[in-house]
């Protein structure tokens, strides 16, 4: 009966260090998944293609929102923007029903500076039907960015979320 649990004791053993020498480690994994994370992040910077996934808009007055389902898409020096507003306007199109954050444009003053942490700071300038905006992505490493936007003729807005590859159209 000794030598039984001997035996089933040294096999557990062997096992568990089978299985440690094996595997990886949770912060091994966590550590490869955020350098794929980071590499992605700066190969999408690079290619000029990326999308910007908007979880939660934060206006000038009042509290921050969940948002689902809306978007920033810059490819080259053309940008698609599909953001809600909720702010101060000075000047609107009369009878105009729409966001004034939905449109697409040329973008114009693009410029690409490293800020802290190892954060990628892009700027650039566009114009919509009546107005003229200039957008700040503040991208981490990982992916995760903010934008703000400043308007001339609405109040500052700002939009936290991530950078991700464009999604393809379903068609």
């Amino acid at each position: 009966m000794k030598k039984l649990v001997i035996i089933v004791l040294l096999i557990a053993m062997g096992i568990t260090v089978f299985a440690k020498e094996s595997g990886k480690s949770r912060k091994e994994r966590r550590a490869e998944r955020e350098a794929a994370l980071v590499e992605q992040t700066q190969n999408l910077i690079e290619s000029n293609n990326w999308q910007f996934e908007a979880t939660r808009m934060l206006p000038a007055r009042g509290g921050s929102r969940s948002i689902t389902n809306y978007r920033v898409i810059f490819k080259q020096d053309m940008m698609e923007s599909y953001l809600p507003f909720m702010g101060r306007a000075y000047s609107i199109d009369y009878g105009s029903n729409q966001s004034p954050m939905i449109f697409d444009s040329d973008v114009e003053n693009y410029t690409v500076e490293e800020g802290r942490n190892g954060s990628t700071i892009i700027k650039f300038r566009v114009k919509n039907k009546s107005d003229r905006m200039d957008f700040s992505f503040n991208i981490s490493p990982n992916g995760s960015a903010s934008l703000s936007v400043n308007s001339t003729n609405r109040g500052n807005i700002s939009y936290h979320g991530n950078i991700v590859e464009i999604e393809k159209v379903k068609s």
